[in-house]
């Protein structure tokens, strides 16, 4: 850590006795005579020093910052402009004299900062050795006050405490130009807003001027580069330049202060009344009725059942909406019931019946959401379910509507970002799909071919791969296994010595001539023998374990799923275990979207959002808390009919997945997988706040619209009050327009910031070290000199401040050495120093407690 520190000027070495442009030298010899020192000193010849006249610039690396910024086109105008030098002792280097202040003799600069209206003066202009500026001497400031306006910046350890410590730290900094260690130029003229500015370093004395302008004479080093008599502009040359511009009217701290706290109660935020007489147009309504709705956001602590003006009416629209939601399901099983039924003649029993009643009218219903994601196709008699929650409240279908509804206006683009997702899982699926067609016909020829065989064909149809069949109870290769057993002569399991014995062979065909044309006795084959010696074979040659194992072992589902894990290397072969009825079948992915959906609920429809935000009056701070319940109805709206989108679109899914999980901005999504919430679990609860609203702080008024950077943080308080020093937890700001933003602190809820103290801090945007006066009507009372206001403050016709003409001393100054007006160059550095505004809100406050 550090600690700043103002410095009226700093000259080191030959250059602090500098007496204008001479230095006198002096010489002091010390002899020892009779154990006494006598010092004799002898006085040497005066120098004489490169003063203003004799320089024609200076390296541009000198200048470390511009305030403001060049190029920047919304400066406030209540700052001063100002130049930061790298070497701490520039600006007094070649000082021409001094002028007396009230805290003594001070060397004055020997070159200013001038900022000057693009409609006063045209930017510099090439000339040579400097760019000349042509400036009217009624907007320039005042010379002889310009010691006020130059001094030196230390930023020294903390450890450094007293001004002689400091005075000797900052010494050694110019010495080796330490960056802790730099002056800076203020210009003392009053900016206006909304203009283009022209700030310019110059020589402040005549020599510097004419040097610079390479005039046939030079004038004197201690005469002020300006007025010039007889003339109303004068001719500067420029040592460095740069433009800006200011923004509208209006400071940060100025417009800080107009905002104030509304309830959103007070406010008009978040309900609105709908009616609900009608639900269905076209058919008896449940009666006149309202139902107030909710947005994604609400006030804090209003949670609340659903209530209609008529509860009655309310009792007969969740009668009919259940029937019309459980009605698809039960035509299904009413369908499944007739066919069980009447079997085959299903459709000529109905003819006998008469007409039959039109299912497509008795199916057709309103969309029960979460269905594909749970399985269930009825609500759930549970009250308390977040599937029958979301269903049956009319605020819940009203928000789940609004997520079907995005889908249905962005689908094209939607599923064009899909698509693009999907990536090598369509590839992949094809190769699947080739794969189970092949396994299943493959499957369908064993089934025809293999099943009828017994052990002993089996081993011999399979001779060409027993080198590759392992078997279990050996742990060894099925050829190997043969060879091992004495029982099985060798060559007996192949397909030639088959081939030779078989009974219409022409082996058989010799044995029954030599038998005088009568066939042979009927024998037991070798290789049936062995293995019934081995316990390999049962009765009939078919019974055992082993004809099964070795068609196993040939698996048609089994090798292709070997052959297609080798082709397509993939995570999702874990989660299908060879049990799996179907491992073959397509990859279901859905695709992800990042996007935080509130963004697009508030661009297009911020009445549903927030209802009553369209009313909230400019200058307003009012505190809200999320709505879970909203949220995740909107959600599950929203993923149920882009899953319908992406079926319709033959997208590979299953409808269960969840594209959308991101409501707020933020760095994670705001849900998991819809289809592993718990179907009893309350509506909202399965949202990473675990149920609970999130506060957040809506702020409209013209301080963001000027500041668009605009900070807000939540503090912890100490005692009732801000600590000194604090960070704070930044809300994440989602911009509704240009001057309404709200504010969103995650992990805040409204009983932890009771029961914790907290408050919500706005923040000035960070810039660089700023000099000026407040803008706006003066304070009642001026407590510090941060209350100085620019209407106390005495101006020349130029709009430059008056030094001579101190304002009034603040009232309440508490530090051991407060500045003083006037009395020297860093005193004016203090006072005039722009500390970052904060403005706080106390969130028990705001909370009405």
């Amino acid at each position: 850590m550090s600690t700043r520190w103002f410095f009226s000027s700093a000259r080191i070495a030959a250059g602090a006795s500098v007496t204008g442009q001479t230095l006198p030298t002096l010489v002091r010899f010390v002899r020892h005579i009779d154990g006494r020192d006598v010092e004799e000193p002898v006085t040497g010849p005066t120098l004489s020093l490169v003063g203003p006249g004799d320089v024609l610039g200076f390296d541009r690396t000198m200048v470390l910052r511009e305030e403001p910024p060049p190029g920047t086109p919304d400066a406030a105008e209540n700052i001063l402009a100002s130049v930061e030098l790298a070497h701490a002792d520039l600006p007094w280097l070649l000082s021409p004299g001094t002028a007396p202040t009230p805290g003594g003799p001070t060397p004055q600069p020997w070159l200013a900062l001038i900022v000057l209206a693009e409609d006063e003066a045209a930017p510099p202009r090439d000339a040579r050795p400097l760019p000349v500026l042509t400036a009217p001497v009624a907007a320039l400031p005042p010379l002889a006050e310009r010691w006020a306006w130059a001094h030196v910046e230390a930023r020294l350890p903390d450890d450094v405490t007293d001004l002689g410590g400091a005075q000797r730290a900052v010494e050694q900094g110019v010495r080796s130009h330490s960056a802790a260690v730099v002056a800076r130029l203020l210009c003392p003229r009053k900016l206006a807003p909304d203009r283009g500015w022209i700030a310019a370093l110059v020589p402040a004395t005549a020599a510097g001027r004419d040097a610079g302008l390479r005039a046939a004479s030079v004038g004197a080093a201690t005469a002020d580069a300006w007025p010039v008599p007889g003339r109303d502009t004068v001719d500067l040359p420029v040592y460095h330049w740069w433009t800006f511009r200011t923004g509208q009217a209006g400071t940060f701290e100025e417009l800080a202060r107009r905002l104030r706290f509304r309830p959103a109660a007070e406010a008009g935020l978040g309900t609105r009344t709908i009616d609900v007489s009608d639900p269905w147009p076209a058919e008896e309504g449940t009666g006149p009725a309202t139902v107030a709705l909710d947005g994604a956001l609400r006030p804090p602590g209003t949670a609340a059942p659903e209530t209609w003006s008529d509860p009655a009416a309310q009792d007969r629209f969740l009668t009919l909406l259940h029937d019309r939601l459980d009605a698809p399901a039960r035509r299904r099983e009413e369908i499944v019931e007739e066919n069980e039924t009447n079997g085959e003649n299903a459709e000529e029993a109905e003819e006998e019946a008469g007409e039959p009643e039109d299912r497509d009218v008795l199916a057709v219903a309103p969309p029960l959401y979460g269905s594909h994601h749970t399985g269930r196709q009825t609500v759930p008699d549970e009250p308390d379910s977040w599937l029958s929650t979301l269903n049956l409240e009319v605020r819940r279908r009203v928000a789940a509507a609004l997520g079907a509804r995005y889908v249905q206006l962005e689908q094209e683009f939607l599923m064009a970002r899909a698509w693009e997702q999907v990536g090598e899982i369509r590839q992949a699926n094809r190769m699947l799909a080739a794969g189970e067609l092949a396994a299943t016909a493959a499957d369908r020829a064993q089934r025809k071919h293999l099943d009828p065989l017994g052990a002993a064909d089996l081993i011999t149809f399979m001779a060409p791969v027993s080198e590759r069949v392992t078997l279990s109870a050996t742990s060894t290769t099925l050829a190997a296994a043969l060879a091992a057993a004495d029982e099985v002569p060798t060559g007996t399991a192949d397909t030639s010595f088959v081939r030779l014995t078989r009974r219409t062979g022409a082996l058989a065909r010799r044995a029954q001539r030599l038998a005088g044309g009568d066939a042979p006795a009927e024998g037991t084959p070798v290789l049936v023998e062995g293995l019934t010696a081995m316990g390999m074979m049962g009765d009939g040659g078919t019974a055992g374990a082993l004809p099964d194992e070795l068609r196993g072992e040939v698996d048609p589902t089994r090798l292709q799923v070997l052959r297609m894990t080798d082709r397509i290397p993939a995570g999702f072969w874990a989660e299908r275990p060879a049990e799996d009825p179907r491992p073959l079948r397509p990859i279901m992915a859905h695709p992800k979207f990042t996007v935080p959906i509130a963004e697009e609920l508030l661009a297009r429809w911020p009445e549903w959002a927030l209802p009553g935000i369209g009313a909230l009056e400019p200058d307003s701070v009012t505190l809200l808390e999320t709505n879970p319940e909203f949220v995740a109805a909107l959600l599950v709206g929203l993923n149920h009919e882009f899953n319908r989108e992406l079926l319709w679109r033959e997208f590979p899914t299953d409808q269960r997945g969840t594209p959308f999980a991101r409501f707020w901005p933020g760095d994670s999504a705001d849900v998991e997988e819809i289809a592993l919430w718990p179907t009893q679990a309350p509506l909202g609860s399965s949202l990473r706040t675990g149920g609970a609203g999130n506060l957040a702080l809506l702020v409209r008024g013209d301080l963001l619209r000027r500041f668009p950077g605009t900070a807000l943080l939540a503090v912890r308080g100490v005692d009732g009050k801000l600590p000194d020093a604090f960070d704070g937890v930044q809300a994440t700001p989602l911009a509704l327009d240009e001057s309404t933003v709200l504010y969103l602190f995650a992990g805040l809820d409204a009983e932890r910031a009771r029961a914790e103290d907290w408050f919500f801090v706005f923040r000035e945007p960070m810039r660089g070290t700023q000099f000026g006066f407040d803008s706006g009507a003066p304070l009642p009372e001026t407590k510090t000199w941060a209350d100085l206001t620019w209407d106390g403050v005495a101006l020349d016709a130029a709009r430059c401040v008056r030094v001579g003409q101190p304002p009034g001393t603040p009232t309440a100054l508490t530090q051991p050495d407060p500045p003083v007006w006037g009395r020297d160059a860093a005193d004016m550095a203090r006072i005039a120093f722009q500390q970052p505004f904060q403005l706080a809100f106390r969130a028990t406050t705001l909370l009405g407690g």
